[in-house]
Parts: structure tokens; C-alpha cells; sequence
């Protein structure tokens, strides 16, 4: 397939020869994204799990790195440390200081939203797939651009798999014809790869492997190829695992046994990526993905799935479906490591449903291929509905939790209790108490830091205050909380509601409520 110049997006290569039919359709896809990002922006911060603990982290280091530490100095401390993790934060960071905290989180959810698309898009170009497939893979990328992972607040995790989808394009180019300004970017691709989040790097030897022993077979590639594609692999391992490991301090948690949960769990959560907030209808929109695929396709012919461009891709989708079964559940520093693959199953068996080639009979099917798309549409439009209904309500919500908030004095101790439960498959307001930090620059327990938990390792409490486990309360049985620790390093309490005041080990005044939350004095 010859390349020529992009329509609407990059990745689009839409010529004059290009049916009207496809060029409509890529219009069409353009303004959903447009319309995705609208809504991303102005439901801005979205109300995800993880955000609110990332953002007060980003403006922490926003106040750290460009104003002397005048707001969190005393709270927080940052040394560069070059560790996954780093790249993400430093983006939301710079972000946050050139357009405040809303301004620069509307920016990361636009950069994670969009990376997948465009990784899809640039990946499906360099693999030749045809314009109107490329058309239909973007469709299906904006649901699969605000899956489960995208809810769960892992963006560093999901902008890392657009990063990964992109240096494996690069990894085509180079087993094609060998360039050295190419590898050049391939290796500078591996190095923020690794900045980004640890996965990519790990998947990225897999799939070299799994393919490098293909392309080897069917004489595609050669040899000298391979060894050279795994040489700045190797090495950014070879300095996660020998130097970057020990970046710890006395007290840092230490990492665990491994735990792999059971046989019967893994096939439970096999489908995690589309787990949304209704069950219902997340089974209704994974429906209406698999008749799209199989509009598209039909019955595919055992020469067809043959061809070498759809063995690999299936090839890869069945290694990276292995992995989860292989991988354990989590440890210490990382919870959900298992399912960390799977977008990338879902990714290259897309992709490989995309290579087929189309039926010999035309008339039949350019009727699919117009099914197909009005059926990726509607995909698109349900899912944006879908999320737009939850996100007004639950900003609503932390609206109400962050006015609650204004109550305590700057710089104040908090010790925030969450009691309001689950939303389907995520906590939207797990880490609400995020906002604590950011707006009162108040000591709040669980922001991620190096020194709580969390592989931040260049970013640390001064003085770390007592953190039980976020959950703690809904725990059966609940734990035994310290609340002479508690009296000892908080002054106050913000606890959702509903809430057992019989729980509390401490005496309290009440200081301001509503509907989301209560706040409390500690008394002394």
C-alpha cells in the first residue's frame, strides 16, 4: 500500500480512489472524536478511581519543581530517579503548572484517550491493513480507548500500551528494510517505554520473540535483525532489574511473595477490559462488538487465516492471552498485574479479524462493510452515552465532596476514611480524597508515594503519617485501626457517608456535612 497524505487524522491515508463510502465514514469517525474529546474536557477531571491521587501528586511536583516548594515543601519530596512512572508524571506535572489543576488534567485525559487511537491507526497503516478497515479499527477504538482501564484511573498503564502498539510499528519498519535513524527511534521509543510503565518493555520482548521465531520460519526476517531489535530491550531490563530495583529506603514496603489467585478467578476476570458500571449493558456492548467483527469477516477460510499478516496477529493475541494466565494476580507494589495483557489480546485479534481479506463477491461485500461501520457507530455512540450518564453523576458528587473540603484550614491534617462502596467494576471515589491534598495542600494518607506503598520511588511523604489500608473499613473482618495513631498525627476526619460513628476511636466534634461526606475535629 502506497502512503500518502493523512485525512482527518494521522494514520488516514485516504486517496482519490478511496470509495466515498470510506471517505464518509472517516469524516464521520473524526467528528465522534471530536465529540469524545468534548465530553472528556468538559467532565473534566473525569471521575475515575486512580486520578485524584495522581493529579495531587503532579501538583505537588508542579509546586516542587517551579515555585521552591512554597505550597507542599513541607510535605513532600522529590528526587529523579530514572524508574517507570517518571515519563506519565512528568507530563500531568508540566501540564498542571501551564494550565492549573483542571486545565492540565483535561490535557492528560485527551493524551491518554487519544494515544490509543492513533498508536491503532499508525500500527494498522504499517501493516497495510486497507483504508476502510483502518477506518473501522478506529471506531472500535474509542471503545476500547475508555475500557475498564481507562475507569480504574491506570492511564500511565494505558497510555503505555498506545506506546508499545507504536514501537512494534517501528519494529515492522526496521524487519522490512533496516535503517539506522529508525532504530535509532526505535530505541529511543524503548527507553520511554520504560519511563512510561514497566509492561511495555516485558510485552515488547515477548512479542519479539514469538515473532522473530515466525518471521525466522517463513524467511522474513533475518537473524542479525532479531538480536539487534533485542538489544536495547535487554538492556532497559538489565537496569530495571539490577539498578532501579534498589531504589529503596528503610521502611519502604518490600516486595512480596507473588500471588496468582485461582484457576477459577482467572477465567471469571477474563473479560475485565469491558467491565464498566452495569453489567447489562456491558454485555450488550461487547454484543454489539463481536457482530461487528463477524459482519465484517463472516466465516473466515483456512487459507486466509494462513496468510502471514494474520497468522502473526493471531499469533500474538494467543501469547498475550497466555501471559495472563501466567502472570500472577499481583504483589506488593502492584495489584491487577494479570490482566495486564489483555488489551492487547482484544488489540491483535481486532487486528487480525481487520487482515482478513474481504469476500470475492463485491456487491455482498461492500453491503457488509457499510453494515459493519453503521454498526461501529452505533458502538461508539453507546458507549459515549453510557459514560457521559455516570460521569455527570458522579462529578456531581465530588463536587459536593470537595465543597465539604473547603472546611479545613490550609495545610491541615486529614485522615480520610472511605465507606461509600463500589460502582459496578471500579471506585469512582476511592481516591477523592486526592482533592483534599490538592485543594487545602492538606497531609491526606494516600497520595501515591514511594515511601506508602507505591512504585514512585522518586517521589516520597517527608514525614509519613499513619496509612492504613484505603479500604480498611469495609474490610470483613475490619482490621484493627490504630487510633492513637490517628489523634496522634490527624487533626481531623472526612469520612463518606454512610458511615457507623460507633466505628470511630476517636473523640469528635462535628465541623461540617452533606450529603456525600461528614467532617470532624479531632478533639485533644
Amino acid at each position: 500500500m502506497s502512503v500518502g497524505s493523512s485525512d482527518h487524522l494521522p494514520g488516514f491515508a485516504l486517496h482519490a480512489s478511496v470509495p466515498t463510502l470510506t471517505r464518509v465514514a472517516a469524516t464521520g469517525a473524526a467528528l465522534l472524536v471530536a465529540v469524545y474529546c468534548a465530553v472528556l474536557v468538559l467532565t473534566s477531571p473525569v471521575p475515575v478511581q486512580d486520578l485524584p491521587s495522581h493529579l495531587a501528586r503532579a501538583a505537588a511536583m508542579s509546586d516542587l519543581f517551579f515555585h521552591g516548594g512554597a505550597r507542599y515543601g513541607g510535605l513532600y519530596q522529590f528526587h529523579l530517579l530514572w524508574v517507570p512512572y517518571l515519563l506519565g508524571d512528568l507530563i500531568l506535572t508540566v501540564a498542571v503548572e501551564l494550565f492549573g489543576t483542571s486545565g492540565g488534567a483535561a490535557f492528560w485525559t485527551l493524551l491518554v484517550f487519544l494515544s490509543f487511537p492513533f498508536a491503532a491507526l499508525y500500527y494498522a497503516r504499517v501493516r497495510g491493513i486497507e483504508a476502510n478497515d483502518r477506518v473501522l479499527m478506529l471506531l472500535l477504538a474509542l471503545y476500547f480507548a475508555t475500557d475498564w482501564f481507562f475507569l480504574m484511573g491506570f492511564w500511565t498503564f494505558r497510555v503505555s500500551v498506545a506506546m508499545l502498539i507504536a514501537t512494534l510499528g517501528l519494529v515492522e519498519l526496521l524487519r522490512r528494510r533496516w535503517s539506522y535513524a529508525c532504530f535509532a527511534l526505535y530505541v529511543i521509543a524503548v527507553v520511554l517505554d520504560y519511563l512510561m510503565h514497566l509492561s511495555p518493555v516485558i510485552f515488547l520482548a515477548v512479542a519479539l520473540g514469538v515473532t522473530a521465531l515466525l518471521r525466522l520460519g517463513l524467511r522474513t526476517t533475518t537473524l542479525r535483525t532479531e538480536v539487534a531489535l533485542f538489544v536495547p530491550v535487554i538492556v532497559v531490563l538489565l537496569w530495571h532489574f539490577v539498578v532501579a530495583s534498589h531504589y529503596r529506603e528503610a521502611g519502604d514496603t518490600v516486595t512480596s511473595t507473588y500471588f496468582w489467585g485461582t484457576w477459577g478467578s482467572k477465567f471469571q476476570r477474563i473479560g475485565s477490559q469491558f467491565f464498566h458500571f452495569a453489567p447489562r449493558t456491558d454485555l450488550l456492548l461487547v454484543a454489539l462488538m463481536v457482530c461487528i467483527l463477524l459482519v465484517r469477516t463472516g466465516a473466515p477460510r483456512w487459507r486466509d487465516l494462513r496468510r502471514p499478516l494474520v497468522l502473526e496477529m493471531l499469533v500474538l493475541a494467543i501469547t498475550f492471552l497466555a501471559m495472563y494466565f501466567v502472570l500472577p494476580l499481583g504483589y506488593s507494589e502492584a495489584y491487577y498485574v494479570d490482566t495486564r495483557p489483555l488489551p492487547l489480546v482484544s488489540f491483535f485479534f481486532i487486528a487480525a479479524c481487520l487482515a482478513l481479506p474481504p469476500r470475492p463477491d463485491r456487491g455482498r461485500a461492500r453491503a457488509r462493510e457499510r453494515l459493519a461501520m453503521a454498526l461501529a457507530a452505533l458502538l461508539a455512540l453507546g458507549n459515549l452515552a453510557y459514560l457521559t450518564r455516570h460521569f455527570i453523576a458522579d462529578r456531581a458528587w465530588i463536587a459536593q465532596y470537595r465543597a465539604l473540603a473547603t472546611a479545613i484550614p490550609l495545610h491541615g491534617r486529614v485522615f480520610t476514611i472511605y465507606t461509600h462502596g463500589g460502582e459496578g467494576s471500579f471506585y469512582p471515589f476511592l481516591h477523592t480524597s486526592g482533592f483534599v491534598a490538592i485543594d487545602r495542600a492538606a497531609t491526606e494518607p494516600y497520595v501515591f508515594a514511594g515511601n506508602n506503598g507505591n512504585p514512585m520511588k522518586y517521589f516520597r511523604y517527608t514525614h509519613v503519617p499513619y496509612i492504613p489500608a484505603v479500604q480498611w473499613y469495609g474490610e470483613i473482618p475490619r482490621p484493627r485501626i490504630d487510633w492513637r495513631r490517628v489523634a496522634q498525627d490527624y487533626d481531623f476526619l472526612l469520612i463518606t457517608r454512610p458511615y457507623d460513628p460507633r466505628v470511630l476511636g476517636v473523640p469528635t466534634r462535628p465541623v461540617s456535612e452533606n450529603s456525600t461526606a461528614t467532617l470532624l475535629q479531632i478533639l485533644k
